[in-house]
């Protein structure tokens, strides 16, 4: 098996003995894998201290180069551990990703043929806020080519070189390197087909994210719009056909969520890994998505911007994702699903 290198970009305010054991472990796993393993951490001074002392020793424990001064602090992690990669493939995770060794060996296989392999998520355990994220990931899968947007991907260190900095000012930075890769021309295997496990966030870390996650998508006015009218759809129903209307127009949403999610569970082998039945959630995630859309405009018009980490950022989506989606949409058209 050739060499990788898996990097982490991470950041913690405080120490967790339980974090920092488990991560060991999924460490040393992955060094068995044939992984060279880059941690860049962001964490105060006596947090990275303590998690130098649980991790010296299964992975390359490393500060975040401040030459780099992007406002979303990962992307500057990212950009310092590409600087410091000793292998050309490198497989870049979220902190909640976990690889198997079968995936790994997959993942180096891929990069042979291609300079970005960007693969799916699947969430495991399931309580009852990870089976709404579940059918929102079938919707996205049901309506977009390259499926669902996921919290990993894997490039050839040389082909980022090349390519140079992706916008690093900007939420949603996971799909953001994506389609700076895809504007650039590098070759992507948008692998809907390859399956990560995913960890589910701790219920108040997923509460916070939801006005954020919302607030990603405000570059996408479509999307937004839809979820910005709906209320006043429902209210309007209510005023035309009383109880009755409102009621009718809440049956009609939630078929047409369940039906999504069902088109996206029915694509490749998705349900393979997401069991069918988690698409009864996909009305309730369509109504989150409702509540935290306004919830994002009060942070957009409050604190003009949405924070993370200890800076505001304005921007959900940079200068690569239009050019980028349409690269995408033009080489996935041309091929089958795997």
């Amino acid at each position: 098996m050739n060499c990788c290198t898996y990097l982490l970009p991470i950041r913690r305010s405080a120490f967790s003995e339980e974090e920092a054991a488990d991560f060991r472990s999924y460490f040393q796993a992955l060094r068995e894998s044939a992984c060279e393993v880059i941690v860049v951490d962001g964490s105060p001074d006596e947090v990275f201290a303590q998690y130098e002392q649980a991790w010296s020793e299964v992975c390359r424990h490393e500060r975040v180069d401040r030459r780099f001064g992007y406002l979303n602090d990962k992307v500057n992690g990212i950009h310092t551990g590409v600087e410091l990669a000793s292998c050309d493939k490198i497989v870049l995770a979220d902190d909640d990703i976990r690889y198997a060794a079968a995936d790994i060996e997959k993942m180096i296989a891929l990069l042979e043929d291609y300079e970005m392999v960007r693969p799916q998520n699947f969430l495991s355990p399931l309580p009852w806020w990870a089976r709404m994220e579940s059918a929102r990931m079938l919707i996205n899968r049901a309506t977009l080519r390259t499926g669902d947007y996921p919290g990993t991907c894997a490039f050839r260190r040389s082909t980022m070189l090349r390519v140079g900095h992706y916008d690093g000012d900007v939420l949603f930075d996971n799909e953001e390197i994506v389609r700076h890769f895809a504007a650039s021309g590098a070759t992507i295997n948008y692998a809907v087909d390859f399956f990560i496990q995913k960890r589910p966030p701790h219920y108040r870390k997923w509460l916070e994210q939801r006005p954020r996650q919302a607030y990603e998508d405000f570059g996408l006015r479509s999307k937004t719009a839809f979820f910005l009218v709906l209320p006043w759809l429902i209210v309007a129903s209510g005023l035309v056909g009383g109880f009755a209307g409102v009621v009718l127009v809440l049956v009609l949403i939630s078929i047409f969520a369940v039906a999504l999610a069902c088109a996206g569970g029915a694509r490749g082998v998705a349900s393979d890994y997401i069991p069918a039945w988690l698409c009864l959630y996909a009305p309730l995630w369509v109504f989150e998505r409702m509540v935290s859309t306004y919830w994002a405009v009060y942070w957009h018009f409050r604190h003009g911007g949405y924070p993370f980490g200890d800076k505001l950022l304005t921007k959900g989506i940079g200068r690569d994702w239009v050019e980028g989606g349409r690269a995408a949409a033009k080489k996935t058209a041309q091929q089958p699903d795997e």
